[in-house]
């Protein structure tokens, strides 16, 4: 059994801060491409650096930017 991301909560946490994808972008030094391919997580090997990077920004825990499950 494997741990995989089976919903991404960063849309969340934009609306919470009132913010949207390219705010995010720019902030993190990423495509906007890149952010869109993370919350459809199509861009299933995120690296802890960007995770954490994007957890910064957003102003939370990198456990709080994907709802995860085993399978």
């Amino acid at each position: 059994m494997e741990f995989y991301p089976v919903r991404c909560r960063i849309p969340d946490h934009l609306k919470r801060i009132g913010k949207n994808q390219q705010w995010l972008a720019d902030m993190t030094g990423m495509s906007k491409q890149t952010i869109s391919d993370i919350i459809n997580l199509r861009h299933a090997n995120i690296t802890i650096k960007k995770a954490a990077l994007i957890a910064y920004y957003l102003n939370c825990k990198i456990d709080d930017l994907f709802v995860m499950e085993w399978r």
